[in-house]
C-alpha cells in the first residue's frame, strides 16, 4: 500500500507532479520545474516534505550503551540537544543504511534511517537491541520537513519570534506550533551552510507548512519535490544509499562514511568494528585488499548529459563507473553573491579505482558518447552564506 504524507493534500492543490518513492506518494517537482527549485535553494531557499523518512524513538536506561553496540558512530558523545551522522553496518563492514541520531533526552533518542530501508532497519534493530530497551516506529504519527538555504534562518524567526533556534551545525531544539512541541534541528541534506529539518505531530503539519510556505514565499523560499533534492544532495557531493552506498561495497568507500564510524579507543565493540577498522588502516596506509575503489567526485568537461552506471576509463583502461550523475544548473556570482546569471554543468560521483588520483583526466562513457572529465576534490565551496560551484583552474 502506498502511504501519504499528512501534506498529500497540499502537494497535489499546489502543483505537484506525484510519483511513488519509498512506498510514499510525493511530490518530484512542482509546476516550476526542477532546474527553477534548484536554483531557488541555493540563492533563496527551499522547503521539502521528507515525512517518508524513517523515525524511531529510542529510550530506556540502557539506550545509549545498547545504540552504542549497534551504530558505527558513539552515542555515549551526544549529549540532549545534538545529534551526528551514523552508519548500520554488518559484520563484513558493509553499509545497511546511513543515519542521523538525535539526542531528544537523557537515555532517548531519535534514530532517522533512509525511506526505502525502513522497515529492514527497524526489523534489524528489533533482533540486535536488547528487549528492555523500549523502541518505537513514529513514521506515521510525527511528520518530517527541511528546510534548506540562505534565508532559511530568517523564516524560522518569523515563524518564531524570540525563540532560541539552533545556530550550530548538529545542534537541536523544540518550539511550539499550535500547542505541539516541535523539534528543529540544524542539519540538512543539500550542503547548505544554513539548513534545517523539523519534526512536527501529523496533526500540525499541514498549518505549519502552510506558515512556512506563504511567509517564505516572499523571501523567494518555494516548495521543492524530490528531483531537486537529488540534484542538490549530487551537486553538494552527498551519497545516496542505494547509488553511493551498497550494501556490496565497503562502507569507508564513501569518504563521508568516516563522519559517522566512531573507533577511539576504549568505546566498547560494535557490529562491523573489525571490518572498519580494517577499512580505515587501508585508506591511511594505501593497501588496497580491502577497499580497492571508492567514490570520487568527477566533472564533465563539456556540459552532456552523465547517470548513474556510465563506465569510467583513465588512462586507456576501465577503472570505475559512475554512481549518480547528472547536469546541474547553478548561479554564476560575483564575489561571494550570486547574479541573475546562469549556467549548467555536468557533474557526478564514480566508484572508482583508488590509484585514480584528484585532478586525474577521465573519460566517460554514457549512451554512444565519451565525454571527457576530470576528478575533482570538491564540488562547491561556501561563501558569504552561500554554497558557490568550484571552477575549475
Amino acid at each position: 500500500m502506498t502511504r501519504k504524507t499528512p501534506l498529500f493534500d497540499w502537494h497535489q492543490t499546489n502543483g505537484g507532479k506525484m510519483i511513488d518513492y519509498a512506498g510514499w506518494r510525493l511530490p518530484i517537482n512542482y509546476s516550476s520545474g526542477i532546474i527553477a527549485e534548484h536554483l531557488a535553494c541555493r540563492k533563496f531557499g527551499a522547503l521539502f516534505d521528507i515525512s517518508h523518512m524513517g523515525r524511531f524513538l529510542i529510550r530506556g536506561w540502557y539506550a545509549a550503551s545498547a545504540l552504542s553496540r549497534a551504530l558505527t558512530n558513539d552515542p555515549t558523545r551526544l549529549q540532549p540537544g545534538k545529534c551526528h551522522y551514523t552508519l548500520i553496518a554488518d559484520e563484513a563492514g558493509f553499509p545497511l543504511d546511513d543515519a542521523f541520531l538525535y539526542q531528544l533526552h537523557v537515555n532517548e533518542y531519535l534514530l532517522v534511517v533512509n525511506g526505502a530501508n525502513r522497515e529492514k532497519i527497524w526489523s534489524w534493530l528489533q533482533d540486535s537491541l536488547p528487549a528492555f530497551v523500549q523502541m518505537q516506529d513514529l513514521t506515521e504519527q510525527l511528520a518530517m520537513l527541511s528546510l534548506q538555504g540562505p534565508c532559511s534562518e530568517r523564516l524560522l524567526q518569523e515563524v518564531w519570534p524570540g525563540e532560541q533556534l539552533p545556530v550550530r551545525r548538529n545542534a537541536l531544539t523544540s518550539v511550539f506550533w499550535e500547542g505541539a512541541e516541535v523539534l528543529v534541528s540544524a542539519t540538512g541534506y543539500t550542503g547548505e551552510p544554513l539548513g534545517f529539518e523539523i519534526f512536527v505531530p501529523n496533526e500540525q503539519c499541514p498549518s505549519l507548512w502552510q506558515e512556512l510556505a506563504s511567509t517564505g514565499r516572499e523571501m523567494g523560499i518555494v516548495p521543492v519535490g524530490l528531483g531537486a533534492r537529488d540534484t542538490l544532495r549530487l551537486e553538494a557531493g552527498y551519497p545516496l544509499y542505494g547509488h553511493e552506498y551498497q550494501a556490496d561495497r565497503p562502507a569507508l568507500a564513501v569518504p563521508q562514511a568516516a563522519w559517522g564510524v566512531s573507533l577511539q579507543r576504549g568505546r566498547p565493540d560494535f557490529v562491523g568494528r573489525r571490518a572498519l577498522t580494517e577499512q580505515m588502516k587501508e585508506l591511511k596506509n594505501g593497501a588496497r585488499e580491502h577497499l580497492p575503489k571508492r567514490v570520487m567526485m568527477v566533472v564533465a568537461l563539456t556540459p552532456a548529459m552523465i547517470r548513474g552506471g556510465a563506465k569510467v576509463r583513465a588512462a586507456g583502461r576501465e577503472v570505475g563507473e559512475l554512481t549518480s550523475g547528472n547536469i546541474i544548473p547553478a548561479w554564476r556570482f560575483k564575489g561571494s553573491k550570486p547574479t541573475d546569471e546562469t549556467y549548467k554543468r555536468a557533474v557526478g560521483l564514480a566508484y572508482l579505482d583508488r590509484e585514480v588520483s584528484v585532478g586525474q583526466r577521465i573519460e566517460i562513457a554514457y549512451r554512444k558518447r565519451r565525454i571527457e572529465g576530470i576528478v575533482v576534490s570538491s564540488l562547491m565551496e561556501n561563501a558569504g552564506g552561500y554554497l558557490v560551484p568550484r571552477q575549475l583552474n
